[in-house]
């Protein structure tokens, strides 16, 4: 176990994996740039919820939002800062219903992926890790590509509230110098 904590170190990460721990509790994996690797002793799904907590985000809403844009009702890339576009993969076959079977990569790490056997892939990252997933080359490129045109969207959205915020303070320091002079 370690004391890292993910939010702290979001800006390093990889990938999250759903993994069973020593205990054999479903717990999570996160890779960091360099090497370094996190056990949180939490589903994933927990683990995503509270890094959107950590960005003040609503991950249902972020899910229904981004999942309509490129007509996904679930395994939907999540836009969770502009350098934190996390995709999902499908991992591995939990043994039962509730222990999750989808990994996350950040979009920004992944460098492309190589065909394995049937329906295997192993993604690759920029420094040269890779994981293996049950996932076809076909699906995994679509998944990302789909992460690509949500980037894009969030990006956007993100410019045109700067734009507002920009324009809104404007128009209270014109509020504000107005009133001095008079």
């Amino acid at each position: 176990m370690s004391d890292l904590r993910l939010e702290n170190n979001w800006k390093e990460l990889k990938c999250l994996l759903p993994i069973y721990d020593e205990n054999g509790g479903n717990s999570t994996e996160a890779w960091l740039v360099g090497g370094k690797k996190i056990i949180i002793a939490n589903k994933t799904n927990t683990v995503l919820k509270n890094l959107a907590k950590f960005f003040a985000l609503d991950l249902s809403q972020l899910k229904r939002k981004y999942g309509k844009l490129v007509g996904r009702k679930t395994s939907t890339p999540l836009p969770f800062h502009p350098e934190l576009i996390l995709v999902p993969f499908k991992y591995r076959e939990p043994f039962s219903k509730d222990e999750g079977s989808r990994g996350y990569v950040v979009k920004k790490q992944v460098s492309g992926c190589t065909p394995m056997e049937k329906n295997q892939i192993q993604i690759n990252f920029f420094d040269n890790s890779y994981i293996h997933c049950l996932q076809s080359t076909a699906s995994f490129t679509l998944v990302l590509a789909q992460a690509e045109i949500i980037s894009r969207e969030y990006k956007h959205n993100l410019n045109l509230d700067y734009e507002r915020e920009r324009e809104e303070i404007y128009r209270v320091i014109t509020t504000v110098l107005s009133s001095l002079g008079k």
